[in-house]
């Protein structure tokens, strides 16, 4: 009995010192300090334990919640961006699949529907960055590559701002919008493949990550291939620009999403060990 209520004066005690810091003058250190001293100490299950939990302070839970949520944006934009790109093709007649290159769908009376699936990839492509940097833990997660995915993702939207010229196969950008269309995508395309190489390959480092990776890594690595294949398409001046252009986003995109889908099923308990 006396236990009992030692351990009810405890916590009591505990909850009494959170209750007064709350009337303490906002960014008063001291409070600070007594408030995470007394959650330091606190046993798992005690009140204010419960209390700091609810408010997520320092919680591993909060990087699943977060990572899975921002890998569900990401899912449902590469879908919109899917769904836009073969709404496009349907719609856009005038345009041939082999030869005209997918940015060219951006530009017409119609060109509104591709031009929006440039921002679903901004938007999922930053999302994507940020799942991996909460949810992949610290010792299989590639930093570098997080950070080119979310410079990939603004090239995106770049994109989308610097409309394409419609060019022959092969032919140079005739205008400076044109021009900033073209380098931009390349570069957007070049930091794409050294990035996913980059975030597939430290996967392995990982339990449970180390069951994907080698089909994350083939995905990566195709993308190079794919990549190299459009570029010397391109020069060559051969007319299935296009067919190796989409190729290759295809490919980037079903990396992307099998990597988000990833993030979003991995168990949170396995998030919460490796945020420890």
């Amino acid at each position: 009995m006396e236990q009992k209520t030692d351990s009810v004066e405890a916590r009591s005690g505990a909850s009494s010192e959170v209750l007064r810091a709350r009337w303490h003058a906002p960014g008063d250190r001291r409070e600070s300090c007594t408030v995470l001293e007394n959650r330091a100490n606190d046993p798992p299950g005690s009140i204010v334990d419960s209390h700091s939990r609810r408010q997520g302070y320092g919680s591993a839970y909060d990087f699943a919640g977060l990572g899975k949520q921002a890998a569900a944006v990401s899912i449902l934009a590469t879908a919109y961006f899917l769904a836009a790109a073969v709404g496009a093709h349907i719609v856009n007649t005038q345009y041939n699949v082999f030869s005209d290159y997918i940015s060219d769908y951006a530009v017409g009376p119609l060109g509104w529907i591709y031009g929006s699936a440039f921002l679903a990839s901004c938007l999922g492509c930053l999302a994507l960055a940020i799942s991996v940097a909460l949810v992949v833990p610290p010792e299989a997660l590639s930093k570098t590559g997080a950070v080119l995915l979310a410079v990939v993702g603004v090239s995106f939207a770049i994109d989308f701002a610097f409309p394409t010229d419609i060019l022959p196969p092969g032919a140079p950008p005739t205008t400076t919008v044109g021009a900033i269309h073209l380098v931009d995508a390349l570069f957007g395309w070049v930091l794409f493949t050294i990035g996913a190489i980059l975030i597939s390959t430290r996967l392995r480092r990982d339990a449970y990550w180390k069951t994907w990776q080698p089909i994350l890594t083939t995905l990566a690595w195709l993308s190079v291939l794919l990549l190299v294949v459009l570029i010397v398409v391109v020069v060559s001046k051969a007319p299935i620009g296009g067919l190796a252009e989409k190729a290759f986003i295809l490919d980037r995109n079903i990396w992307g999403l099998m990597l988000a889908i990833l993030i979003f099923t991995a168990p949170r308990k396995l998030i919460s060990q490796a945020r420890r």
